[in-house]
């Protein structure tokens, strides 16, 4: 017992929010699995691993879930160093930005560690002070943003439905910078860029 819950409650959360630091999605897992786990108090040691891997199984359940569906943008890399598309994304295989991961856990009542909620206010007051700057609202920055790197994907995919394009890593990573719009929103500013079909549509063929 004294091992497990030393590491559980010690754990120095700082050490990964280190500048550039990107997280497999499986390590962003441990870390909440271990402070959710390290809030209770156990009885033996066999308990509190056994709740840190229940806890740890929950949760990438739910990421592959929102990850198919858009609300979470990983990367995953193949060892040739191709990318793949967002709803083939293996949980035991993909990266994640730590702002993505902990704006995602908070959008989902997930309690972080205080270190992470430090780090993810932090970063969402520069990039605010960032667009105040500029003049600009959030969401503006993120429209052109958005249909610049729609652009660029359907000129090497020119079939891709646009409800589809809407839910793309690079579009959530990049384009929206990890803020969490409701996907009829990007498929209205991704729209005029593909004017002969509606959201969702496939292409039809012109004879």
């Amino acid at each position: 017992m004294t091992e497990i819950m030393t590491f559980i409650r010690s754990y120095n959360y700082d050490v990964c929010l280190a500048p550039g630091k990107i997280w497999a999605l499986s390590e962003a897992a441990d870390y909440l699995a271990a402070h959710l786990a390290g809030r209770e108090s156990w009885s033996t040691r066999e308990d509190a691993y056994k709740e840190v891997l229940s806890i740890r199984d929950r949760l990438l359940t739910a990421m592959k879930q929102d990850i198919d569906e858009g609300r979470l943008a990983v990367t995953e890399e193949y060892l040739d160093g191709a990318d793949i598309g967002q709803s083939d994304i293996d949980v035991n295989k993909s990266t994640v930005l730590p702002f993505f991961f902990i704006n995602w856990a908070l959008a989902n009542d997930i309690e972080v560690p205080a270190e992470f909620a430090k780090y993810h206010d932090r970063k969402k007051s520069n990039k605010s002070a960032y667009y105040e700057g500029l003049g600009l609202k959030r969401s503006t920055i993120h429209h052109e943003r958005c249909r610049a790197v729609a652009e660029l994907l359907w000129s090497m995919e020119p079939e891709m439905p646009i409800a589809e394009m809407a839910r793309r890593n690079e579009i959530i990573q990049y384009g929206c910078e990890g803020h969490d719009y409701d996907m009829r929103t990007i498929s209205r500013w991704l729209a005029s860029l593909k004017a002969d079909r509606r959201p969702g549509q496939p292409r039809k063929n012109k004879d």
